[in-house]
C-alpha cells in the first residue's frame, strides 16, 4: 500500500518519526510502503525563522500543497489551520490522530518577574511570529493587559525562541523571559530564575494537542485500511521515541540522515535531540487526542483574533476523525510489543507527568 508523508513546515523534526517508521521497517512491517518527503518548505516560514522574518501562517496552503505533491497525510499541521480552513469554507482537511500532545515547556523569568503582567517593557524569546507560542504569548499578554505590539521587546530567533536553546539567551540576560524545555528548568529556578507558566502541569487532564496529524477527507473515506495501517506504525514509533538510553543512538542515525537532506542551512547544522529530550517527547503513547483538549487551545485562538468566532465545540468533533486512530489501538496494544513497551514506558510517564 502506497502511502506519501509529508511536513506542513520547514522543520526535519516534524517528520522524523515518520522517517524513523521508514528505517526501523515499522511501515514495511504493517504493509505500508511509504515515502517520506519534504512537502512543503515554504519560504515565509523559512524566513519567519530569522529575527524580522515575516509572521508565518499554515492556513489556505496546506491542503493546496497536499494536492501540490501528493501528500495523503502530514503529522504536524497547528492545530487551528483545518478549522481556519473550515471558516473559509473548505471542509477536507480532517483531524485523524494526534503528534505534538504536550508543550513541554515552562515560560521563565529573569530574577523580579513573576508574572506575565512583569513583562512589560521587557525582552522575550520567540522562535518565530506566527507560530503557536507567539499565539500563546499574545493571549495571555492580552488578559494580563500588556499590548503585545507595544509593550514587549521581542527577541525573534531560533537561539531565543526555540525551547531547547532558549535557556541560554536567559542565563547570559539576553532575554528577560522565554519558553524553556522542562529539562533546564531547575538549573535556571537554582539560580534565581521563575517559573512563571509550566505548560504540561496546566494541560492536565487533556494535554496540549497544538499541532495534529491531518488527511484529506476523501483520502480517509478511500482508504480506512491505510490510515489505521501508519497508526500502527506510527504508534510504534512514538513509543520507540521515548525509549532511552536502548534506542538513543538509531534515533540520532535516523535525525542525522534527515537532516542531512533539508534545505534549510539552520536545519542542517542544528544540534541533534539530547537523551534527555527524547525521553520526554511529546508523542501521544496510543496515537490519540483530547477534543477537549484541541478546544481549549481553540479558545485561546479565538480570544486572540487569529481564529473566527463561529468556530464552536461542535466543529470539534466533526474536524475530528480518529476513529481509525482509535482501532488501531485496540489492535496493537494487545501485542507483546506495545506491552513490553508500556512497561518500559511506565517510570518515564510518570517521571515527565505524561
Amino acid at each position: 500500500m502506497k502511502l506519501r508523508i509529508g511536513n506542513a513546515c520547514w522543520h526535519a523534526f516534524h517528520i522524523q518519526h515518520a522517517f524513523l517508521c521508514q528505517e526501523a521497517g515499522f511501515f514495511a512491517q504493517e504493509g505500508i510502503d511509504a515515502e517520506i518527503v519534504h512537502a512543503k518548505i515554504n519560504p515565509k516560514g523559512i524566513d519567519a525563522s530569522r529575527p524580522d522574518g515575516e509572521r508565518y501562517d499554515e492556513v489556505g496552503t496546506v491542503l493546496r500543497d497536499m494536492v501540490a505533491y501528493g501528500i495523503d497525510i502530514i503529522p504536524d499541521v497547528h492545530v487551528r489551520t483545518p478549522f481556519a480552513e473550515r471558516v473559509l469554507g473548505n471542509d477536507e482537511v480532517v483531524i485523524i490522530g494526534g503528534w505534538r500532545n504536550q508543550f513541554r515547556g515552562t515560560l521563565v523569568g529573569a530574577p523580579g518577574i513573576q508574572s506575565i503582567a512583569d513583562l512589560r517593557g521587557k525582552r522575550v524569546g520567540d522562535w518565530y511570529k506566527g507560530g503557536i507560542a507567539t499565539m500563546w504569548y499574545e493571549h495571555q499578554l492580552r488578559k494580563a493587559g500588556v499590548d503585545p505590539d507595544r509593550e514587549i521587546q521581542w527577541k525573534i530567533g531560533y537561539k531565543f525562541g526555540s525551547m531547547r536553546e532558549a535557556y541560554k539567551p536567559l542565563l547570559a540576560g539576553d532575554t528577560d523571559a522565554a519558553i524553556v524545555q522542562n529539562p533546564y528548568v531547575p538549573m535556571l529556578l537554582e539560580r534565581g530564575f521563575n517559573k512563571i507558566y509550566d505548560f504540561v502541569e496546566d494541560s492536565k487532564p487533556h494535554g496540549r494537542p497544538d499541532r495534529v496529524t491531518v488527511a484529506r477527507r476523501s483520502f480517509v473515506a478511500r482508504n480506512p485500511e491505510i490510515i489505521k495501517r501508519y497508526w500502527k506504525a506510527s504508534i510504534r514509533g512514538y513509543q520507540f521515541i521515548r525509549i532511552a538510553p536502548e534506542n538513543y543512538p538509531f534515533l540520532r542515525f535516523v535525525e542525522a540522515k534527515l537532516r542531512l537532506t533539508n534545505p534549510d542551512e539552520a536545519e542542517r547544522m542544528r544540534d541533534l535531540w539530547s537523551m534527555e529530550l527524547m525521553e520526554g517527547a511529546f508523542f501521544p503513547m496510543d496515537g490519540q487526542l483530547s477534543a477537549e483538549g484541541v478546544w481549549r487551545i481553540l479558545e485561546e485562538h479565538q480570544d486572540a483574533g487569529v481564529l473566527a468566532k463561529s468556530i464552536s465545540r461542535a466543529d470539534v468533533e466533526q474536524m475530528i476523525q480518529q476513529d481509525l486512530a482509535c482501532e488501531a489501538w485496540v489492535e496493537i496494544s494487545q501485542t507483546d510489543e506495545i506491552k513490553r513497551n508500556l512497561e518500559r514506558l511506565q517510570p518515564v510517564i510518570e517521571r515527565h507527568g505524561y
